[in-house]
């Protein structure tokens, strides 16, 4: 088979299939092996080329119909790839985008990078809580990043403005102004010990109630004051009134008075602030790995003995209570001594 002179690096298997790396014209390189025999095409890409011809699923067979030979193909191909993935670099493009940026209200840019790689937008919201937007230029596509409950989507990311992204971002923050307002109250009236750092894409967060006992209060971003959903976090033991109380008064959360207030209502207690006197320590952390997170699970699992109470993962706990000699396991419940006190403990095993 005679090799493609535009892409040497491709090569012809048969009169149908290919392989080998395609090459643009930003020298960005992407393997590829396709049989066009059969529809639709059998395709192997590399990832990062594979999620950008995923946006357009019907595009690669139109190509396919469009090509009579190995040559069509490939320069049909790379034609479109050049047009989706690489950037527009020349100067005219670039002095677009200056003007743009000189065309915005000089309070909503925070900063411009030397290189011209990356802007950062900002606007203010009727809280007076100030937001980032990050508009970053070094990729294939730009990329649009900000701390928001929700991604900020660009419809056209090849012709997109400053001033719509701008206009789009101020938009979404116009939409969180009640939802943000509930969670600076919960901030400055409670002892919040997550999330952290802190974040206002967070639509969540986890409140002291007392020693061992912390509160995952997560909010609905459409209706703050209404009753959120909780999750009590301690030992059985010490969790335990907590949620009766709130399975028994959950009727009585009342949408016109503020979440922090509920809460001390429905619980029986004035809700921690966070000590001021640097005794603010909680053990939060998982007791065998040391970590918080893990897999996306955080420790849930506390020791019911009062002088310990220490936290644990739920896999992590297990896989201790597995390493012990006197370990024993009863239908789904694993049973062993808590790493820390040694007093007996037991969890449900991860199925």
């Amino acid at each position: 088979m005679v090799r493609i002179s535009s892409q040497p690096q491709l090569v012809p298997l048969t009169n149908t299939s290919l392989t080998g790396f395609l090459k643009l014209s930003d020298d960005s390189e992407y393997f590829i092996s396709v049989d066009y025999s059969c529809s639709p095409p059998n395709v192997t890409l590399d990832e990062e080329l594979r999620s950008e011809l995923e946006k357009y699923p019907s595009k690669l067979s139109e190509i396919v119909n469009q090509s009579e030979t190995h040559e069509s193909f490939v320069g049909n191909l790379v034609n479109f790839l050049e047009d989706i993935i690489v950037p527009p670099t020349d100067s005219k493009h670039l002095l677009t985008l200056i003007k743009q940026v000189a065309n915005l209200p000089s309070e909503s840019v925070k900063s411009i990078d030397q290189d011209f790689k990356q802007i950062v937008l900002r606007h203010t919201d009727e809280g007076n809580r100030e937001h980032h937007l990050a508009i970053q230029l070094d990729s294939r596509t730009p990329t649009f990043l900000c701390d928001l409950p929700q991604q900020l989507v660009i419809d056209n990311e090849k012709t997109w403005s400053c001033q719509a992204v701008l206009k789009s971002f101020r938009d979404i923050i116009s939409q969180y102004q009640t939802l943000w307002d509930v969670l600076d109250d919960i901030d400055s009236n409670c002892w919040v010990i997550e999330p952290e750092p802190f974040s206002r894409g967070a639509v969540h967060r986890r409140v002291v109630l007392k020693g061992d006992v912390s509160l995952i209060v997560t909010l609905d971003p459409s209706q703050p004051t209404s009753l959120p959903r909780c999750r009590f976090l301690g030992s059985a033991k010490s969790i335990q009134p907590f949620q009766n109380l709130l399975d028994e008064r959950v009727d009585d959360w009342d949408p016109a008075v503020s979440v922090v207030e509920n809460l001390g209502s429905i619980l029986d207690l004035e809700l921690p602030s966070k000590p001021t006197d640097g005794d603010n320590a909680i053990s939060i952390d998982c007791g065998v790995c040391y970590c918080y997170e893990m897999m996306g699970q955080i420790p849930e699992i506390s020791c019911n003995n009062d002088t310990c109470k220490q936290l644990f993962h739920v896999e992590c706990l297990i896989e201790w209570f597995r390493g012990l000699p006197n370990v024993r396991q009863s239908f789904g419940t694993v049973f062993g001594e808590c790493p820390y006190c040694s007093k007996p403990m037991h969890v449900q095993a991860v199925l």
